[in-house]
């Protein structure tokens, strides 16, 4: 059987899906080469926003057109937040997926050719789903899950909604798969999960020697990992001892998402965020007294119910205060069974859509400048492609995204997955433009 898996939406649906590929290709089954029909697709849906599920959608209905006779099966949060069983053969939501390698035998060998629905509520009895296989990326950047679902109740938000509570993984499970990927030849992980800075409470360890950062003084030790980077924190993970533990690792990545939403306090009441902005900015300041120069990126949602001109003035002031390497714009998308979707003072498209303009050009702006400061300075890139010219093109270890070129015929070229030391010489669009040392 040919198969062909995909995921929209966050990190952690892309390691779901290079989990399930790597346990298919292990049952026999081979992976579709580039723009061939399979005999079996595999969507991980995405519900973060209404045009995120409309893609599920729409994806669903191309590979029922590329293959009618394929078996089409949906899983993720899209699937857990919507019926899509007239769009699939199979669909399991968000649970159930370390059975989803024999549920697709046992579909295949359906042949009432009804679709079968097995998607089970996400809020009740859930435990950490072990996917059966390492996640091998086609990238050079492996994501390493180590947790799962919420407990945050964000307005906004039907993520927590669609991935139940927030369950740890087994810490052993999590250093046999770094393991795993380094005698892979990845030299660089990324954590992720719903959200990472739930990791640890669960355990019953409430000393430190397993909470996150007990996690990443593990992981600092598994020899052949070279870099390892946090996904999303909040400010509120960052604390005093926080960043002294972490200022102790040999390998972690100066690089931190700092999740804000917005940059007006009484938006991110309204949003039932778990920070101020005195926090986050507090937050900051220790990370960068810690880490000088570190990389600070974030999310932020434009058109938010009751967000006025002054709290997306503030939002604006914020980002320059902070100066942000990198910004995530979203417009609000209101999210059935979510708090939000029933909130007065909706803004209209027009200007959500604005806002979201100028706040995609300050990000630009921000990022160019961010890269000017640093011009002259030298960083270890990963070198994760090749573009047209031959340039090599990779990330700083605080995620600046660098393009590469030979300094001269004497310059060793470059290899997919090296690490390698850059100059930074020059801006390209929001890249830095560098000499491969």
């Amino acid at each position: 059987m040919i198969f062909a898996v995909a995921a929209l939406g966050c990190k952690t649906n892309q390691y779901e899906m290079d989990a399930l590929a790597e346990k298919l290709r292990s049952m026999g089954l081979t992976p579709a080469a580039s723009g061939c029909k399979a005999d079996l697709y595999v969507l991980n849906t995405c519900a973060v926003t209404g045009e995120a599920e409309r893609k599920s959608r729409q994806l669903l209905r191309r590979y029922r057109r590329e293959n009618p006779r394929a078996l089409i099966v949906a899983c993720g949060c899209g699937a857990q937040r919507s019926d899509l069983t007239s769009l699939a053969d199979l669909v399991i939501g968000t649970r159930l997926r370390d059975r989803l390698p024999d549920l697709i035998l046992e579909a295949a060998e359906n042949k009432s050719g009804r679709p079968i629905n097995l998607v089970q509520p996400a809020l009740t009895g859930a435990s950490y789903e072990e996917l059966g296989a390492t996640a091998v990326p086609g990238e050079t950047r492996a994501y390493l899950k180590i947790q799962d679902g919420c407990d945050n109740r964000c307005a906004y938000c039907a993520i927590c909604l669609a991935r139940g509570p927030a369950r740890n993984r087994a810490v052993d499970k999590i250093l046999e798969e770094a393991e795993d990927l380094a005698r892979r030849g990845f030299a660089e992980i990324v954590l992720t999960g719903t959200n990472i800075n739930a990791f640890g409470p669960d355990m019953g360890e409430r000393d430190g020697s397993l909470d996150l950062a007990g996690l990443l003084a593990l992981l600092d030790k598994v020899e052949g990992i070279r870099r390892i980077r946090l996904g999303s924190l909040e400010s509120g993970t960052i604390t005093p001892r926080f960043i002294e533990r972490l200022s102790a690792l040999d390998h972690l990545c100066p690089s931190f998402h700092l999740s804000l939403q917005s940059g007006s306090d009484r938006i991110l009441r309204a949003m039932k965020r778990r920070d101020t902005t005195d926090q986050y900015r507090e937050a900051v300041s220790l990370l960068r007294t810690q880490f000088p120069g570190a990389g600070i990126t974030t999310d932020l949602i434009v058109g938010f119910p009751g967000e006025n001109d002054q709290d997306f003035e503030q939002t604006l002031a914020f980002c320059h205060e902070i100066g942000f390497l990198r910004i995530h714009v979203f417009r609000f998308s209101p999210r059935p069974g979510t708090s939000a979707s029933a909130m007065a003072g909706r803004v209209s498209k027009e200007t959500a859509a604005q806002r979201s303009r100028i706040l995609r050009d300050t990000a630009r702006e921000l990022a160019v400048s961010a890269i000017r400061d640093r011009l002259g300075q030298s960083r270890e890139v990963l070198v994760e492609r090749m573009d047209r010219k031959g340039r090599a093109l990779g990330y700083s270890p605080e995620y600046i995204q660098v393009i590469g070129e030979a300094a001269g015929p004497q310059t060793t070229p470059p290899v997919r997955g090296q690490v390698r030391a850059m100059r930074l010489l020059g801006v390209e669009g929001e890249a830095a433009l560098a000499s491969i040392l």
